[in-house]
C-alpha cells in the first residue's frame, strides 16, 4: 500500500501530517519517484509537485534542522517562484494570481534534473486554483501536494482528491502518536449523511442538526439535547481532540455532508519497532491502513 506507481498515477494526493519533520516531504519525494516511473510506463505526463507555503529549503527557517530536498526530473511540473525554479532550467507555463513574500508564483516545467525549493500559496482557494489549472489544461494528471502542518483542509478543496497522513513516532511520544492516528481514522471514516433526511438548525427540534462551520467543544456544548445526529460539511471541520471526539460520538452520531478520500497512514518509527506501535494501537481495522516507511530504501527496491 502506498508503494506502487498505480497508488499515485492519475490522481491528486495531499500529503499531510500533524507537525514539522513528520516525514511529509520525504514521503512526497518517494511518491514522486514512483509516479514518474508509472507515468513513463503508461505514456502519461510527468507528475506535478506543489507545496502549501514554503518547502524544500536545506534547513528549516525556524529550527535550523536539516530538511529533505525536493528533486525533480525533466518534464516534472512544479509550482514555485521563478527564482527557486532556476536550478531545473524551467519553462514557465503560467503565473498564479497574486504573489508571496518570496516572489510571484508560477507553474513551470523542469528542463533538467535538479533539486528545487517549492513555494506555494497559503490559502485553500489558491491551492485549488493551481491544481485545477494543471489538470484542466492537461499539463499533468498526477499531482502531489506537500500539505501544511496540522491542516488537512486543503484536501477538501479539490473534488476527487485524497490525502495521506504522515506521522513520525518515537518511544517518548508513542501515546500521543497513537491518539492522533486513532482520531484521524475516526474522522476519515465518518459516514456520509443521506441527502433526503430532514435537517434542523442549531436550535431546532429535529433529530438531525447541521453545524455551519467548525465543530468545536464550545459549539458542541451549545447543541440542543434533541440533536441525535450532527452533520458537518466534511471531517476537516471537526476540531475535537481524540477524547472529546470519543465522548461526543458516545451520545450522538456524527455525519459528513461529503467525504474526502483517505489513502492511509505513513508511519515512521524511530527508536521503537513497528510491532510496538501496532501493539499500542491495538486496532486491526486501523492497522490495515498503515504503511511503515514505504519511502525507506531497501535492498532490491527499484525507485
Amino acid at each position: 500500500m502506498l508503494d506502487r506507481p498505480e497508488d499515485f498515477v492519475g490522481r491528486v494526493t495531499f500529503v499531510t501530517g500533524p507537525e514539522k519533520h513528520c516525514g511529509k516531504t520525504t514521503f512526497m519525494n518517494r511518491a514522486a519517484a514512483l509516479a514518474r516511473r508509472g507515468a513513463r510506463e503508461s505514456g502519461r505526463p510527468a507528475p506535478a509537485l506543489l507545496t502549501v507555503g514554503y518547502d524544500g529549503e536545506a534547513r528549516d527557517f525556524l529550527s535550523g534542522a536539516r530538511k529533505p530536498a525536493v528533486p525533480v526530473e525533466p518534464g516534472d511540473l512544479v509550482v514555485t517562484t521563478e527564482r527557486f525554479a532556476r536550478p531545473c532550467s524551467p519553462e514557465i507555463l503560467d503565473a498564479l494570481p497574486g504573489s508571496t513574500a518570496l516572489g510571484r508564483l508560477c507553474v513551470a516545467r523542469a528542463g533538467r534534473p535538479a533539486t528545487v525549493a517549492l513555494v506555494g500559496p497559503e490559502g485553500n482557494s489558491l491551492v485549488a486554483w493551481a491544481v485545477r489549472r494543471i489538470l484542466d489544461d492537461g499539463l499533468a494528471d498526477t499531482v502531489l501536494v506537500d500539505g501544511a502542518i496540522n491542516r488537512v483542509t486543503q484536501a477538501a478543496s479539490i473534488d476527487g482528491a485524497r490525502f495521506v497522513y504522515a506521522v513520525r513516532v518515537d518511544a517518548a511520544g508513542l501515546d500521543r502518536s497513537v491518539s492522533r492516528v486513532r482520531r484521524m481514522a475516526a474522522l476519515a471514516g465518518l459516514p456520509l449523511a443521506s441527502a433526503d433526511a430532514p435537517v434542523g438548525g442549531g436550535e431546532g427540534a429535529c433529530g438531525r442538526v447541521a453545524v455551519s462551520g467548525a465543530l468545536t467543544a464550545e459549539t458542541a456544548a451549545r447543541l440542543p439535547p434533541s440533536a441525535e445526529e450532527v452533520v458537518v460539511d466534511d471531517f476537516t471541520k471537526v476540531f475535537l481532540s481524540d477524547a472529546e471526539l470519543a465522548a461526543f460520538t458516545r451520545g450522538r452520531r456524527l455525519l459528513v455532508a461529503r467525504r474526502v478520500e483517505f489513502g492511509g497512514f505513513v508511519v515512521a518509527c524511530r527508536g521503537l519497532s513497528d510491532d510496538a506501535f501496532l501493539e499500542r494501537l491495538a486496532d486491526d481495522s486501523i492497522a490495515a491502513a498503515v504503511a511503515f516507511n514505504p519511502y525507506e530504501e531497501r535492498p532490491g527496491r527499484a525507485a
